[in-house]
């Protein structure tokens, strides 16, 4: 690690690109220039900015048990530092209880090794904060950190993607067997009937309208908006950009089953404003995208057991399911049903026609069959 000592009075360099400017502050520390890093997303979403709050501190203590003498850490970074790191999240030793003590934390930020996916998720935050920190200017227009040691790595994350890595999609048989299990699902009492409903109600969102978890849990009822030719969800989706898709009969009909069971009107109605998905406890509270998520993997699991006496692979990929698998779920299901790229691009809201071309698996099926076929 080199010994680069930053200024610590810093004002935004005027040609940055950052999305949001940042107003002159003082840097006191690597904790602050976190903090000016993670103030670039605060109009974003607050899974994203939590997201990123966490990989950010746990790498910082990591660095801390690597240079403990190290006034400042983050602009001495090298790319060895960034390499051991993710060897380390592979396989994480946990810290002592005096050294979390000492830093401010109550857990330990480590519990089991980071999967393929996990890690390239922290490539990416520490690559947009060494980013952002290289266009801080400090005093004598010295940038707080001088290179970003992650971009090397960042490069190679973009080049070993692949689509089985990048879309996760479930077969017909595998989003049947979930969609059994929510039937299964006991209805003994009023707690549980409304867990049945919800839990039927947030696969179907997700399935139905390409929705990430974090959109899902911050929908509100008044986002479906009709029209003279049907019903339009209106909503701030990834980035914070605006986003208005179409809600098909098919997800209007599965809202109309949850909000009876709610005891409201089949459709929602002008200015009301109740969360999309309302917590069991009643009331007028909504659900967190980490409720999502744990309802979710509950409803995998239980998928998951009901194959595996069945199809054993069928079982272990619903074991590894996420709420993301939903979207691209209905993605693929939509694409193999014959639905015109370009409309399913708009309703996935993907960048580019390449992007929601790869969720399109027939043309690997025929490959595979017509190699299998060969004597």
């Amino acid at each position: 690690m080199s010994m680069h000592s930053p200024e610590f009075e810093i004002v935004p360099a005027r040609e940055t690109n950052l999305a949001v400017e940042i107003v002159e502050a003082k840097l006191v520390n690597d904790e602050y220039a976190i903090k000016v890093f993670l103030d670039v997303y605060k109009n974003t979403s607050a899974h994203t900015v939590r997201s990123y709050k966490k990989e950010c501190l746990r790498f910082l203590l990591w660095l801390h048990t690597r240079y403990p003498a190290q006034p400042f850490l983050l602009p001495n970074v090298t790319n060895e530092d960034i390499s051991d790191y993710l060897d380390f999240l592979g396989n994480p030793a946990p810290f002592s209880a005096d050294f979390l003590k000492a830093h401010g934390w109550k857990h330990q930020p480590f519990r089991k090794a980071l999967d393929p996916e996990s890690r390239k998720h922290c490539v990416t935050v520490l690559n947009k904060m060494f980013t952002t920190l290289r266009n801080i200017r400090a005093t004598g227009n010295q940038p707080y950190c001088l290179f970003n040691p992650v971009a090397d790595a960042a490069k190679i994350n973009r080049r070993n993607k692949s689509p089985d890595e990048e879309y996760q999609s479930l077969t017909p048989e595998e989003w049947q067997a979930i969609l059994d299990t929510i039937e299964d699902l006991p209805r003994e009492n009023d707690r549980d009937i409304k867990h049945y409903h919800r839990a039927r109600w947030i696969m179907q969102l997700l399935y139905r309208a390409f929705l990430r978890r974090d959109e899902a849990a911050s929908l509100r009822m008044s986002d479906f908006k009709p029209s003279p030719d049907g019903w339009f969800l209106s909503f701030i989706g990834k980035g914070n950009k605006p986003a208005k898709i179409i809600a098909t009969s098919k997800l209007m009909e599965e809202l109309g089953i949850y909000r009876r069971s709610l005891g409201l009107p089949s459709m929602p109605v002008f200015g009301e404003d109740n969360p999309a998905i309302m917590a069991v406890t009643g009331g007028s509270k909504g659900v967190s995208d980490q409720a999502i998520y744990l309802i979710c993997k509950t409803i995998f699991g239980m998928a998951s057991d009901r194959m595996a006496s069945v199809d054993s692979a069928a079982s272990a990929r619903l074991a590894q399911a996420t709420p993301h698998w939903m979207r691209h779920t209905g993605i693929t299901h939509t694409m193999e049903s014959g639905v015109h790229p370009r409309y399913v691009q708009a309703q996935a809201r993907h960048s580019s026609l390449n992007v929601t071309a790869a969720y399109d698996h027939k043309e690997q099926r025929a490959w595979r069959k017509a190699f299998e076929s060969v004597k």
